[in-house]
């Protein structure tokens, strides 16, 4: 059998030469990313370049840059998998204008400049607003769940830090008992070691109580916040991730609890470009929604007037900022779903039971009647309980938000349940000895308006397109690195700090060049 030869001899010299140019397809996108870089001011790299007569001139900050966003959109996360690219791959060796770059300068570029790094995004999404492609006047924003470096089952409370400190520091009494023992620790320790170290075995259980001292205190402290939100630490202890502290125990997407990050982006409406990004380490992401409307509008110098985001989101807090006082039309869905369109809570007389043949039909949340089967009357100040009984004000109270936001909350109960023919079907459990309680914010009315403006047509239409901008870039982002955790979501998304009030500037750029 004959097969096909050689295309080209490996030795045979070309009397045409070949320019890396005539190598890349006109429409390739590193020649667009070349382009837009091109129009960037470089003076805030060039600040901090050192200026010697001696050796060869510094590499021009635009090309390590360069080279190092379309390492993000090619995958290629170290510095020496960028080395290898920039010797074998010609996309690079153009991108670098056939500079081979050696890893030690690629590290200290990208460490040295991680802030200058990070405006670049910004700025590019400036150059395409400025050029009349993108208006920034709608942002749609979306959270999801990714796995810190940790695993579930090393974690520490309090009660087990402070039992390893009480097992470490009787490991140290004893130890300290055998050396007093001795005639002269001069003898104990005359292994070599200096006088003024402590021997090993020693400082290594110093070294270990010190850490647990630090965790012990973390704890503490976390245990303190989730007393002041409702939860009892004593029943529900704050537990910390060893391997990646900063991380916290969250529900997963895929379901069950594990050490996790929630990254929150925000994109805008005309070709879905990242133009915001954080991440936090709890599952209250839409305490942070107003910050980032508020970031981009700073950032970008514009107004954006329609905001877009998922169910979690619609709370009284974001629709009384968005909407009530800045007048954005805020397109987000109440949890619950539309109103109720027959709800048999809804009576002329509210002081008389509901009807036997509609006790079926009242709304429910887990089991039993939600308060939404429960009627208020302004006048009084007070709910109807389906029995017809009154829920009268009992306590008020200010509940701070992840994202510092103040809510005053009221607080009805009923003065007894007892021989209520409703009360298994009203309460979990029936034997409780305080009466049903039903909790009203400060934002009820403006959160039941909400409700009903996004049960129109209209609403569900114009909210439709968050599906296809919004939730896309993540999409993207974790078919990249299906399986993986945190620290591949960083590199690849570009956050570097788990800081609510700091969020990158160069989120995204595999997902920005796929754009």
């Amino acid at each position: 059998m004959k097969f096909a030869e050689a295309a080209i001899d490996r030795d045979q010299i070309n009397l045409i030469p070949t320019t890396l140019s005539d190598l890349i397809p006109e429409h390739h996108p590193i020649r667009l990313l070349d382009e837009l870089l091109g129009r960037l001011d470089w003076s805030g790299f060039q600040e901090d370049y050192r200026v010697e007569k001696r050796g060869r001139p510094p590499l021009p900050p635009r090309i390590l840059a360069t080279v190092w966003v379309y390492a993000h959109f090619r995958r290629v996360r170290s510095s020496r998998q960028l080395e290898y690219q920039l010797s074998t791959n010609i996309e690079f060796m153009w991108l670098a204008h056939g500079h081979r770059i050696d890893h030690s300068t690629l590290a200290g570029f990208r460490k040295h400049q991680e802030k200058a790094l990070k405006e670049i995004h910004r700025d590019l999404i400036q150059l395409v607003k400025d050029l009349g492609v993108i208006k920034i006047a709608e942002l749609y924003v979306d959270g999801t769940r990714i796995g810190a470096d940790s695993s579930r089952s090393r974690t520490m409370t309090a009660e087990k830090a402070t039992k390893l400190l009480g097992f470490i520091q009787s490991e140290i009494d004893n130890y300290m008992q055998q050396v007093a023992a001795a005639d002269q620790i001069d003898e104990l320790c005359d292994d070599g070691t200096s006088g003024e170290q402590l021997p090993e075995h020693l400082d290594t259980l110093h070294k270990r109580k010190e850490e647990l001292e630090a965790i012990l205190q973390k704890c503490h402290e976390m245990d303190e916040i989730r007393r002041k939100q409702g939860i009892d630490p004593k029943k529900n202890p704050f537990q910390l991730p060893l391997n990646d502290q900063d991380s916290r125990i969250l529900p997963s997407k895929e379901g069950g609890y594990r050490p996790n990050y929630t990254p929150i982006i925000g994109v805008e409406g005309d070709l879905g470009l990242i133009v915001s990004a954080t991440i936090i380490n709890s599952v209250n992401e839409q305490d942070y929604l107003v910050g980032m409307v508020d970031e981009v509008e700073q950032n970008f110098g514009v107004t954006v007037d329609i905001v877009g985001a998922d169910a979690a989101y619609s709370t009284g807090t974001n629709i009384s900022e968005l909407e009530a006082e800045r007048g954005k039309d805020f397109l987000s869905p109440h949890r619950n779903g539309d109103p109720v369109e027959e709800n048999p809570a809804i009576r002329d007389e509210p002081s008389q039971p509901v009807a036997d043949a509609d006790l079926d039909h009242l709304p429910t949340d887990r089991g039993v009647f939600s308060s939404e089967a429960f009627v208020y009357e302004e006048e009084n100040d007070r709910y109807y309980c389906p029995q017809g009984r009154t829920l009268d004000l009992a306590y008020t109270e200010t509940r701070t938000q992840g994202g510092g936001q103040q809510v005053k909350r009221t607080i009805y109960q009923s003065p007894d349940c007892g021989g209520c023919p409703l009360v298994t079907r009203c309460r979990g459990d029936k034997n409780h000895k305080n009466g049903r309680r039903v909790t009203r914010d400060e934002h009820e009315k403006l959160r039941a308006a909400h409700r009903e403006k996004m049960s129109s047509e209209d609403a569900k239409q114009r909210y439709g397109k968050r599906f296809s901008i919004g939730e896309r870039p993540f999409a993207q982002i974790k078919r990249g690195f299906r399986g993986a955790s945190i620290s591949d979501a960083r590199s690849e998304v570009g956050f570097q700090r788990i800081h609510a009030d700091d969020p990158c500037s160069q989120p995204a750029p595999h997902h920005e060049l796929l754009r």
